[in-house]
């Protein structure tokens, strides 16, 4: 007890300068034009405009089409702030900038097309790309999870077309605006471009619709990859599957140095775990057709190495004193001690969601493992039995087979000649190949030196196996650097704070609403209010489980707080 005491005063002395800490953090926040936050996660404007906007090979919709197209049901623009904040997507708040000349919402970028017409598509920034709010504040926290709606906004845009389909005013506004020439031939050609782009997208959104709505924050990012590459590019409609998994969009900063990511930990190679990012987020890869043109993708390598380079340097957001309020230095130090205790046969929290020590480093993995002798942050894996959180997620990936069509012959052992093969392996061969093909025809080329880079020197020592997956069926645990600023929480979204996260689950709430940025400081998380915005989460349907993660379940209501307190200062 003098010992637990002790340690408690020594976490107190350390932190009792937090508020001064914090007002030093804070005084290099600054605030964008139209007063939005931005907190210092080493990003400067550029570089934060790089993020939102560079192009990564997706192709949604012919760049002017996007910007003429209206809402649905008025003749505002489809892309007006209001109306692209309905889907939880962010209106860009310095938009017509130099890096934002037509205002697009962030993380849609102008594609090139190789054909000379531009196109528009997502980036990962769509997704990653955080706001909350508080007391008329609005704070933005790049790399952290967006309330984005992906199907929401999908069916939006058909709709829109559907409508400057049907409505003759509507089309000719359209028209007028996309066509240099709008006579009324080149009108009916561009009516049939229009329809054929309609028919795709509906086809996309067919594939990628659930059962249940995801809501705001979540998708189910390996459900939708599957289905465009083993069904929609393999042309094997029988692989089709729906997909019933959403999941929280991760946070972005430390993610480069970590061993695995994804949430199963199936993925450790970012410039693979991008390329598989790109293909469901319409962009394609060519599996049919001659020999010469497998594995062609319309992913862009240089581009997604510049991000990666830029997700890289993201640093994790420190709590804005300033904005939100101080942290209690007494509470947050007693929560320090509780965040490394075993309870019981329990493990701690430190056990799982590493700290770093007094130089910064986490756990690592042996340099000598390593080709290039880089160490990765250590991620724990965490069983579906013992962790007891919703499996639909790791079930539906490591439990899939998937018809290989015309590529039977031309699949790597043991896989030759197989018509059915595992989903695991066989989107790591096709991811595979769209990823050699890209590194091979990249212009300029990369150099030896990048290449290593670009694949996150993710290569075994000599005479070792490659690095493989530890356990599919598993969720990872990661290292909680800026987990304040990154609910809702569980890998599926299915727990609104981090009060309610270290409640027995038998006591969490079983519905909460979603879509509102207002923040709560003192659970940690949005607030749940209903409102024209707001998704009714429904934790009994298949896929939003909130059960599982024991782990501070036991504490005491005071305990529970003082460790949230802790949990802020991460």
């Amino acid at each position: 007890m003098q010992f637990r005491n002790f340690k408690i005063g020594l976490f107190a002395a350390l932190l009792s300068g937090l508020g001064q800490v914090g007002v030093s953090a804070a005084a290099a926040d600054h605030a964008g034009k139209d007063g939005v936050l931005y907190l210092n996660q080493n990003w400067n404007d550029e570089e934060r405009h790089s993020f939102y906007f560079t192009p990564q090979g997706s192709y949604l919709l012919p760049y002017e089409w996007f910007l003429a197209l209206e809402q649905p049901d008025n003749d505002e623009p489809f892309i007006s702030p209001k109306y692209i904040e309905r889907f939880g997507y962010l209106a860009d708040d310095e938009a017509y900038t130099s890096g934002n000349p037509d205002g697009l919402p962030i993380g849609f970028a102008r594609e090139p097309a190789d054909n000379g017409e531009d196109w528009v598509g997502m980036t990962c920034a769509a997704c990653h790309t955080g706001e909350i709010r508080y007391r008329g504040r609005t704070i933005r926290i790049d790399g952290a999870p967006t309330l984005g709606d992906f199907t929401a906004f999908e069916k939006s845009l058909i709709q829109a077309l559907g409508a400057t389909l049907e409505q003759p005013e509507k089309f000719d506004r359209f028209a007028q605006a996309v066509l240099a020439d709008p006579t009324e031939a080149n009108k009916a050609v561009l009516q049939a471009q229009v329809s054929d782009q309609l028919a795709w997208l509906a086809q996309n959104d067919a594939r990628s619709t659930p059962t249940h709505p995801y809501g705001y924050g979540r998708v189910d990012a390996f459900g939708i990859i599957m289905n465009e590459v083993f069904g929609r590019d393999l042309q094997q409609p029988g692989n089709v599957r729906v997909p019933d998994a959403p999941v929280s969009y991760p946070f972005l900063w430390t993610s480069p140095r970590l061993d695995w990511v994804q949430w199963n930990g199936s993925a450790n190679n970012p410039f693979g775990r991008n390329v598989g990012e790109v293909l469901g987020v319409f962009g394609h890869v060519n599996l049919t057709g001659s020999l010469d043109q497998l594995g062609k993708s319309t992913a862009r390598p240089r581009e997604l190495f510049e991000l990666e380079k830029l997700v890289g340097s993201l640093t994790s957001p420190k709590w804005p004193v300033l904005a939100l309020g101080p942290i209690d230095s007494e509470k947050a130090a007693r929560g320090r001690v509780l965040y490394s205790a075993s309870r019981g046969n329990e493990p701690s929290c430190e056990s799982c969601h590493s700290l770093p020590d007094a130089d910064g480093l986490y756990p690592m993995t042996p340099a000598e493992e390593n080709l290039f002798g880089v160490s990765f942050i250590k991620t724990e894996m965490t069983e579906l039995a013992k962790i007891g959180t919703d499996p639909a997620m790791a079930l539906n990936f490591a439990t899939r087979n998937v018809n290989t069509g015309g590529l039977a012959p031309l699949l790597p052992a043991p896989f030759t000649g197989a018509t059915e093969v595992p989903a695991p392996a066989l989107l790591s061969i096709l991811v595979g190949m769209a990823v050699s093909d890209g590194i091979a025809n990249a212009y300029p080329p990369f150099s030896p030196a990048e290449t290593a880079e670009l694949i996150g020197y993710r290569l075994k020592a000599q005479g070792l196996p490659p690095y493989r997956p530890k356990n599919l069926l598993a969720y990872r645990a990661r290292p909680l650097d800026g987990i304040w600023a990154t609910a809702p929480y569980l890998h599926n979204g299915s727990v609104p704070n981090l009060y309610q996260l270290l409640l027995p689950p038998d006591e969490r709430q079983q519905t909460f609403y979603v879509g509102s940025h207002e923040f709560d400081p003192e659970t940690v998380g949005y607030r749940s209010k209903p409102g024209q915005r707001a998704f009714l989460f429904d934790a009994s349907l298949p896929g939003n489980l909130n059960t599982g993660h024991y782990y501070g379940t036991d504490l005491t209501d005071d305990e529970r707080r003082d460790l949230i307190e802790f949990m802020k200062t991460l």
